[in-house]
């Protein structure tokens, strides 16, 4: 039987229900995590993992991880392709192999400028190397005079994560801005069969230029959707490979346009993906999709955002109703530009309609009520 390692094991749930699944399909699965993620994250299954740093020679790692996929670039202990390893670091590379289902890239700084002054449109900053919202920002008319300090500090995001993960920010594209219907999807691919893990539509706030997740809503993927998610699977990976794949990508239209790749699973959504009747990784290993039936509401995370940089002072937020997870209490630093999920105050899980009303969305914007001004 050939067996896997699921490396960043922390970042799943229902390990058992997996490692059946895997058993189903003739593979031993085993999870490992690295030590320090017990400093930084809630692992209920700890006694299912193995903790290390590093997994030995001639073992085949499945990352879940930003962390797990850099230690398999450096040891090549995955059976996933170069070119998939290669978008998850390089956005440039990962548009080429799009071709016309990804953003037009601008060749200058210059030419984008134009396109805002000129032609009155949106373009969007981002590293071409880092995961999450590190570092994107969206210009416009409305501050074009920001546009390439913007650039520059994209080019030299540096932080904790980014150390732990062993990323480096380098360049720095300008793209296009694609107006569209923003998703988040995982899949699984096993040598040649796409599986969909779960598909969420989300919702997306600017904070100080920086687009921000303020809702995932969880839907059950469209033949539309499970057809661009086959087609990008089948040019990022090999036919014999094995590993789960996270895209974010827009509709507009009837056209679709892959924005962000990584060889790994997505986080910050696992109270939400909990609520589904059936482990959606276990489900997407035997080849199905753990559909959500809720009755015309779609099951939804709001997350409570930060708009300025300090100390929370009042932990009493005004939430939603809902299943409520805080996360940040009296005392704890939050940035202005929340780019990733461990950024976020609070969030609640509910049953919602779609679109989320511009009210509701203005509700998660956390400001000095709760936020005392700090500087170091």
């Amino acid at each position: 039987m050939e067996s896997v390692v699921l490396a960043g094991a922390s970042f799943i749930f229902g390990l058992d229900e997996i490692r059946r699944a895997f058993s189903e399909i003739g593979i031993e699965a085993s999870f490992a995590e690295i030590p320090c993620m017990l400093k930084y994250r809630d692992i209920p299954e700890k006694t299912e993992m193995e903790f290390t740093e590093e997994i030995s020679d001639g073992r085949i790692v499945v990352p879940l991880s930003e962390y797990w996929i850099s230690k398999c670039i450096e040891k090549r202990s995955c059976m996933i392709s170069e070119r998939a390893m290669e978008s998850s670091r390089s956005k440039r590379r990962l548009y080429a192999l799009m071709g016309a289902e990804a953003p037009e890239i601008f060749s200058t700084v210059d030419s984008a400028l134009k396109v805002i002054v000129q032609d009155g449109k949106k373009i969007i900053v981002k590293p071409d190397g880092l995961f999450s919202g590190y570092g994107i920002k969206a210009v416009d008319k409305g501050n074009a005079e920001n546009l390439e300090r913007y650039v520059y500090n994209a080019r030299r995001v540096n932080n904790h994560a980014l150390s732990l993960f062993g990323l480096k920010s380098g360049e720095a594209l300008v793209t296009e801005y694609i107006c569209g219907g923003e998703y988040s999807a995982d899949v699984f691919y096993f040598k040649g069969r796409v599986s969909v893990v779960r598909v969420c539509r989300k919702e997306i706030v600017l904070v100080h230029d920086t687009p921000c997740t303020a809702v995932y809503q969880l839907v059950n993927p469209e033949k539309q959707i499970t057809e661009a998610l086959e087609r990008w699977s089948a040019i990022l990976f090999d036919s014999g490979n094995i590993s789960f794949g996270q895209f974010d990508f827009i509709q507009k239209d009837e056209k679709f346009f892959l924005l962000d790749f990584a060889p790994r699973v997505g986080g910050g959504i696992d109270v939400l993906l909990k609520k589904c009747p059936l482990n959606v990784y276990a489900q997407a290993v035997r080849g199905k999709t753990a559909f959500a039936e809720t009755g015309g509401m779609l099951l939804s995370q709001f997350n409570y955002l930060p708009t300025r940089s300090g100390k929370i002072c009042d932990d009493n937020y005004s939430l939603m109703p809902g299943e409520q997870t805080i996360y940040k209490r009296k005392g704890d630093f939050v940035p202005e530009c929340p780019s990733s999920n461990a950024s976020r105050v609070a969030s609640v899980i509910a049953l919602h309609e779609s679109p989320v009303k511009k009210e509701i969305l203005d509700s998660l914007l956390i400001g000095e009520k709760n936020i005392a001004f700090w500087k170091k």
